[in-house]
């Protein structure tokens, strides 16, 4: 069986686990998850070993985007890394602002919030160095980034689902891009899209979840109008 296959079959197992579970108490400071539930060190591969084949490719790979990217890419790199669904914009319009959508706004918070410390006990847990010349020092796997892109586009596309490709296209260059900008491998991108991707699930068993999903959902909901 391929690595990916690995992967899928065990996430599989996770998510059949979860809705046997049912809705899950959420613990002090997170708002729709129970770090307890979801324990991104059983549930994500570990990362490539060092001095492994798979390191020596995360590495190369760094390498090269770094070596070939010119300033340019550079600047639209480092300026597309803004952690907000109102990021978005350039995928459903101008027009979707915090001023505009303080629902919408309160909600993708606490949704980045809970995302953002659940990847943090993954990193603590695991130590992984950044790619050599990263300014940045905390933890690199998994991506908090990618985590992130991963969680908001997931959910905003069933919020705008007449947005749904633009908002996976702008996801998933936003994930690439910290390889882009030399900050973290790519199987640290790769891991940090799961991570959010198994976050929204466990999320979307918590009744205050629904509650405010849905709350979103009406503020959003003449953003897929026929006029738009």
């Amino acid at each position: 069986m391929s690595r990916d296959c690995t992967r899928v079959a065990l996430l599989l197992v996770f998510l059949a686990a979860l809705c046997a579970r049912g809705a899950a108490k959420t613990d002090a400071g997170f708002h729709y998850l129970d770090p307890a539930q979801i324990d991104l060190t059983v549930w994500l591969p570990p990362p490539p070993d060092v001095g492994s084949a798979l390191e020596r490719d995360d590495e190369e790979r760094v390498a090269a985007e770094v070596a070939t990217r010119n300033s340019s890419q550079f600047a639209l790199a480092k300026a597309a890394s803004q952690r907000s669904v109102f990021f978005f914009a350039d995928s459903i319009g101008t027009q979707f602002k915090p001023s505009r959508f303080p629902i919408t706004d309160a909600f993708f918070g606490r949704v980045e919030s809970d995302v953002e410390k659940l990847v943090d006990l993954a990193k603590v847990y695991w130590g992984r160095p950044r790619p050599s010349g990263a300014a940045k020092k905390r933890g690199s796997y998994p991506s908090g980034h990618a985590a992130f892109a991963a969680s908001t586009a997931i959910l905003l596309a069933q919020l705008v689902p007449c947005k749904r490709e633009q908002i996976f296209g702008q996801a998933r260059t936003y994930a690439e891009n910290r390889i882009v900008l030399g900050l973290h491998y790519p199987s640290d991108v790769a891991a940090g899209w799961t991570a959010g991707t198994v976050a929204v699930f466990a999320m979307m068993r918590n009744p205050a979840f629904e509650r405010d999903f849905a709350a979103t959902k009406a503020e959003l909901q003449k953003e897929c109008s026929p006029a738009h």
